[in-house]
């Protein structure tokens, strides 16, 4: 075959090649990776595609940290020598942090050996870069394109690539189909968001809305859930536990949601948010009014202002009305029906279901009554730090978590906790059960609103994506405010709820001497004050009487 011919192949070769990885994706920038000081091939081979593109060029051995200038959207093009490929990888790696899903092309400076592609490609995944092919120097001649199938398990691929191949796409996604493959996870076991249930036969179950969203994410990725037991089931993990068993590769994804802006963490460390919350406090509803408050607040301050004003108008026209005797007593007694009324209405109203005091709108009010907000020190010290040290009285601080998820679980008004409005739909739903409810949530004293929540993953897992696009598919339709609602019923499944009428009724009973007090007090009051009135004329009259007027 001539040479003529011999270079219309190979041109058409590199044509298809470049065809494809365009096609592949709209690539906004380009990494093209060569220390060393021969010139690559693949400069010369792709140099149509990276032509077109802003391109970094980087010629040294030094990690450069491209995440803060370029997209998501990347496309690498690495040279590496056959003596130190894994070095020049991990830098290539460390150039990739929080971009590791980036297509890469790699060629190897060696002569073909199979064996070496694959400690290559294997080096490549255990580095969460999944999108990777890889050709020789020769690839003109071989025609052979080096893939690897990240799921279920690693496996290398090849692709003999003709001038007439039938390949369409050199970067298929990964993460659309894990084949069976393992997602590995770890429950939090925080309330209920995940929780343990054990049932009649002894076997144990994960519910919880979180654990429905990742099953269906394992449904979706065509995967299976696989539950990490490096923590004794059942207990709750911390904050940072969570964040340290992602970081650390131990999980895939981790079945918590964490806040993703309360404290100074890398917003890489979590998913696409997966929820929206405040995070407020749910206080006892104040006691209802005992029977001597009720009989003191019957009469308000407007009754008894309004009686005093029409009296000081009857005093100052009275003179004036002397001819109209009848009318005045019809109007007095119309007045007094009037008041009488009014007095009993609210009297009955009261007693059959008194009203209760006026809930508290800030950490001050809390400070000045009984209650006490119940917390643990980790959340506490998250706060911020004027409320921590001005309002300190209105806390209760506990060390164990478990005392404070209990606590707030059975719905005990000794204290307020903090909470979520997310997780304030669990409670909300509870007292609904409740002739009356025994918490309220108040939005007035919050430490944190609208908090964004997601889920712990690695800083450079290749389930980022795959995540994003699942989560916003649960929101517009619905599903994730469906699992939450949820909730409720899986906490009764698991034994966590009872569900019974948590307050007590209201019962009416014969009045005694403790509920008139504050009657007979005011009464005994205005009777020493007549009494005291009473005796000041009676000495005003014996001095008179004595001095002669």
């Amino acid at each position: 075959m001539s040479s003529a011919v011999m270079s219309q192949l190979d041109s058409k070769l590199v044509d298809n090649l470049v065809r494809l990885i365009s096609h592949d994706g709209d690539f906004t920038s380009a990494f093209y990776f060569d220390p060393s000081k021969e010139k690559c091939t693949l400069e010369e081979t792709l140099s149509t595609v990276i032509g077109t593109l802003p391109a970094i060029i980087w010629r040294s051995e030094v990690p450069v940290i491209l995440n803060r200038f370029v997209g998501d959207d990347l496309l690498v093009l690495a040279c590496l020598s056959e003596m130190r490929w894994k070095d020049l990888l991990s830098s290539v790696s460390k150039s990739l942090r929080f971009r590791r899903q980036a297509r890469i092309m790699i060629e190897l400076k060696a002569d073909i050996e199979e064996s070496l592609i694959n400690e290559v490609l294997r080096f490549c995944l255990s580095q969460d870069m999944i999108n990777v092919n890889a050709i020789f120097p020769n690839f003109t001649k071989t025609k052979t394109i080096y893939g690897f199938e990240a799921y279920p398990e690693f496996k290398m691929t090849t692709h003999f690539f003709s001038g007439d191949t039938k390949i369409t796409t050199l970067y298929p996604d990964k993460m659309m189909n894990l084949h069976g493959g393992r997602i590995r996870t770890m429950p939090d076991y925080s309330e209920p968001n995940t929780l343990l249930y054990v049932d009649k036969e002894g076997h144990r179950h994960i519910l919880g809305y979180l654990w429905d969203m990742m099953e269906a994410y394992a449904q979706k990725c065509n995967a299976t859930l696989k539950v990490v037991n490096k923590y004794a089931d059942g207990r709750t993990l911390n904050y940072v536990e969570i964040l340290d068993v992602a970081q650390a590769g131990v999980v895939d994804v981790s079945a918590s949601i964490q806040p993703m802006s309360m404290t100074e963490v890398d917003i890489h460390q979590f998913s696409y948010p997966a929820d929206l919350a405040s995070w407020c406090t749910m206080l006892p509803v104040q006691r209802d009014l005992n029977v001597s408050e009720i009989l003191t607040r019957v009469a308000p301050n407007t009754t008894f202002s309004f009686i005093v004003t029409l009296w000081i108008i009857y005093q100052i026209l009275k003179g004036r009305w002397r001819f109209h005797q009848r009318l005045k007593k019809i109007g007095w007694l119309f007045l007094v029906v009037l008041v009488s009324a009014n007095y009993l209405s609210r009297l009955l109203t009261f007693l059959a279901a008194p009203p209760a005091l006026p809930p508290l709108h800030s950490l001050q009010d809390l400070i000045d009554s009984p209650v006490r907000i119940l917390s643990i020190r980790n959340e506490y010290k998250i706060m911020e730090f004027t409320q921590r040290t001005r309002y300190s009285a209105a806390f209760r601080l506990i060390d164990k978590a478990t005392i404070l998820i209990s606590t707030r679980n059975s719905l005990n008004t000794s204290f307020g906790y903090t909470t979520t409005s997310t997780k304030w739909k669990l409670f909300e739903e509870h007292q609904k059960r409740s002739s009356r409810p025994l918490f309220h949530y108040s939005k007035d004293i919050c430490f944190f609103e609208m908090v964004l929540f997601g889920l712990s993953i690695p800083e450079n897992s290749p389930h980022r994506d795959p995540l994003k696009d699942f989560i916003m598919q649960l929101w517009q339709s619905g599903l994730f405010n469906f699992w939450v609602s949820k909730g409720f019923s899986y906490m009764v499944k698991a034994g966590r709820i009872d569900i019974k009428d948590l307050r007590l009724r209201h019962r009416a009973h014969a009045l005694t001497i403790a509920d008139l007090r504050h009657v007979l007090l005011i009464y005994c009051i205005g009777m020493l004050i007549s009494f005291v009135l009473f005796t000041f004329e009676l000495i005003v009259s014996w001095v008179k009487s004595w001095l002669g007027f």
